[in-house]
Parts: structure tokens; C-alpha cells; sequence
């Protein structure tokens, strides 16, 4: 790379970043793909530094929905916990920033942006070829694991043997081994360094994740806790006794108790205080757990509502009866039918414009979320598609 002054002239053209304003620059550099900003960065030292900007790379990391990346602020400080031996392809796929930029060069140090973007791009493209180490096997349950989460420094598991375990997520050792629960452990959540768990004893218990201590249990469910989200200080939870519960996490009581529906509920979800849930019962309800109160009741699907989403003003939901319905918030009103799964519908993931559904007929659908139309589907394959599938769906940068 070679430096060079004002006037310059470049393969017989003039270097236009000596020429003209920072801000016209600026916005022709707007223009450029990520690929064609990080050629024109090699040109020239003057080129180089022009394009090392946060606001142009945070762009490239927007529209690629990376920009939780960069605003946790981990990524650009973690360090491989892993050994390198467990590689699945056979070669490291350590990312070592000093490759690409000398520590004793003259040049400016890579801005945050770049810099999250190079490691996220090459996380990506670790995953796609292959370039991942494999951790060692955590075992510590002694029955089927049932239920499990985690965050940035700890998974937590579920078992069938009663015990909820933390697992630190960098040495891959047992933190702690929790004997709690009476019954099988249905559902975790964590936030923060607060575990949040839903038992077949009926009881919702909140642990400490950095000491394994309980801190208090909520009761008052008389089925098997399978379902919780929070919100705020809020907690909801839905068992098998048919009822959804509003618990005040401040208080450690119980807020609201819903009994709408007639059979169990089988999902749960949430867009900031508007909650949904789907059951055997073939229906949907709509409420605003803010106010304690039922604002919809969606009706249409002839078997069990097995998976829902809901937005900001749509509702969407997976049956067993093969279709999928997107619904309005405000009217309740059944905006499509989405028809051409063969199977039951198991899982879905949706972003603003598209709706991925998973069935037992083995393939994952691509849908218009706007026109209610297949975009797309996946070729059948000898497994059957489960939630999982959708979750990790979800995940990809398609549906982010």
C-alpha cells in the first residue's frame, strides 16, 4: 500500500478523496457493497483511511442484521475456549485481527465497525465450510434433558431426574447442581444472572445463576408449568391446568389469571405486553398482560394451535390441521390462509417479510408475510421437522 499527498493522480486518474468535501466522500462510499469497500481500502493509504469509518461499516453491519454484535461489545474481546484439536474440519478457525493489520504499522487502527464486521463475516463463513470445534460432552444428568438455556457465560439444563445444572459455557464444567425441583423440569428461562424455571410440580421457581441458590418459588398452578416468557418485571406462565398466569416479579405474586381457554395450551408468545397463546382447543387468545385483559379471541383452525408468532400488528400461527393463518391484532380478522404443508404444522419463525414453517410432511416453506403466498420450500428430507428446526431457522441471517 503505498501513501500518497493531495493532487495525486491513480492508475492516470485523479484521487477524488483529495479533491472533494469529506461529506461527498462520505456518501459515495455509501454506495459501495461491503466487498467493493474493502478493495478500495487496498488501494492506498489515503483510500484506506478514507473507508476505515465506523458510520460506513456500521451500515454493512445493519443491513445484515449484525448489530447486536456490536453493541454487546463481547466479540470484539473473546477468545477460544476450545481445543483446537476437536476442529471439525481439521484446521483452527481461530480469527487473529494481527493478520491482517500489523501492530507496529502507521496506519490508524481498524474502526469498531470494520472490525466487528471481519470477525462476524469470518464467523459465518467458519460455520458454513465446516471450520468449528467441537466441545467436550457435558454429562451430569442422569435422565432425558427436557429443558434448556443459556446466556454469554452459562447454558442451564433440565432433566427428567429433577435437577437443574449450570454449566459454565467457556470451561464447559459443572457450576452447580440444583436439587429444587420435585418433578420434571418443563422449561428455563434466563435473563441476566436470574434463572427462571417451570416444573411438572406445578411450581415456578427463580434461582441466582452466580450462586445455584434459590431465591423464591411462585405457586399456584395446579398442572404440569410448560410455558413461561417475561416481560419487565412480569412473568407468564401457562400450564396444564388450561389457565395463563400474570405474575409480578417485584412482588412475587400473582397479578392476573387468565382461564379462557378449554384444553391445554400448547404455545406462547409475546410482543412486548401483547401475549399469545395457541391450544388443543383449536383456538387463539390475545392479551394485554399490561392491562390484564383479553383483547382477541382468533378462531379458524380445526385442530391443535402447535406454534404461534406475534408482531407488533400481526398474529401467525401453525396447526395441526396443515395450514398456517396470519391474523390482524386490531380487528382479530384472518388476513391468509396459508395452505400447502401436508403435515402438521410443528414450528415457525418470521421476520417482517417472510414466515418460515416447519412440518411433519418434512419441509420447511418460505412464505409472503405481506401476500400470504409460498415464496419458497425446502426439498424433503428422511427427518421430520421439529421446533428446533425453526429456532435455528430463525437464527440465520435471512430471518433475523
Amino acid at each position: 500500500m503505498e501513501e500518497r499527498g493531495a493532487g495525486d493522480i491513480i492508475n492516470g486518474n485523479v484521487d477524488f478523496t483529495t479533491c472533494l468535501p469529506p461529506e461527498l466522500i462520505e456518501r459515495i462510499l455509501f454506495l459501495l457493497t461491503a466487498q467493493e469497500l474493502s478493495r478500495f481500502s487496498q488501494v492506498c493509504i489515503s483510500w484506506r483511511e478514507a473507508s476505515n469509518r465506523d458510520q460506513l461499516w456500521m451500515h454493512h453491519c445493519m443491513v445484515r442484521g449484525w448489530m447486536r454484535f456490536g453493541v454487546q461489545g463481547e466479540i470484539l474481546h473473546e477468545q477460544p475456549t476450545i481445543n483446537p484439536e476437536t476442529n471439525v474440519s481439521g484446521t483452527s478457525p481461530v480469527f487473529q485481527l494481527p493478520r491482517y493489520i500489523s501492530p507496529d504499522t502507521r496506519l490508524l487502527p481498524i474502526c469498531k465497525w470494520k472490525h466487528v464486521f471481519i470477525r462476524i463475516h469470518h464467523l459465518f463463513k467458519n460455520w458454513e465450510k465446516g471450520r468449528y470445534t467441537q466441545p467436550a460432552i457435558l454429562k451430569g444428568h442422569r435422565k432425558k434433558v427436557t429443558a434448556m438455556d443459556c446466556n454469554r457465560s452459562c447454558i442451564v439444563t433440565g432433566s427428567e431426574d429433577k435437577s437443574l445444572i449450570i454449566w459454565d459455557l467457556y470451561s464447559c464444567r459443572k457450576l452447580y447442581s440444583i436439587n429444587c425441583h420435585s418433578d420434571c423440569i418443563n422449561v428455563i428461562k434466563i435473563v441476566n444472572n436470574t434463572i427462571y424455571t417451570g416444573c411438572d410440580d406445578s411450581a415456578i421457581r427463580v434461582i441466582d445463576s452466580t450462586t445455584g441458590q434459590l431465591l423464591y418459588s411462585l405457586l399456584g398452578h395446579a398442572g404440569n408449568v410448560e410455558h413461561i416468557l417475561l416481560y419487565d418485571d412480569l412473568l407468564v406462565s401457562a400450564a396444564t391446568d388450561r389457565t395463563l398466569r400474570v405474575w409480578c416479579l417485584k412482588e412475587r405474586k400473582l397479578k392476573y389469571s387468565f382461564k379462557d381457554h378449554d384444553d391445554e395450551i400448547e404455545c406462547l408468545k409475546n410482543y412486548g405486553n401483547l401475549v399469545v397463546s395457541g391450544g388443543w382447543d383449536t383456538r387463539l387468545h390475545l392479551y394485554d398482560i399490561t392491562r390484564g385483559k383479553l383483547l382477541q379471541k382468533l378462531e379458524g383452525h380445526t385442530e391443535v394451535v402447535s406454534c404461534c408468532y406475534c408482531g407488533d400488528q400481526t398474529v401467525v400461527s401453525g396447526s395441526g390441521d396443515c395450514d398456517l393463518r396470519i391474523w390482524q391484532i386490531s380487528s382479530g380478522e384472518c388476513l391468509h390462509i396459508l395452505k400447502g404443508h401436508t403435515g402438521e404444522v410443528y414450528c415457525l419463525a418470521c421476520n417482517e417479510e417472510m414466515i418460515a414453517s416447519g412440518s411433519q410432511d418434512s419441509t420447511v416453506r418460505l412464505w409472503s408475510h405481506q401476500e400470504g403466498k409460498i415464496a419458497e420450500y425446502g426439498s424433503p428430507t428422511s427427518y421430520t421437522v421439529t421446533s428446533d428446526v425453526c429456532r435455528g431457522y430463525q437464527a440465520n441471517h435471512s430471518l433475523t
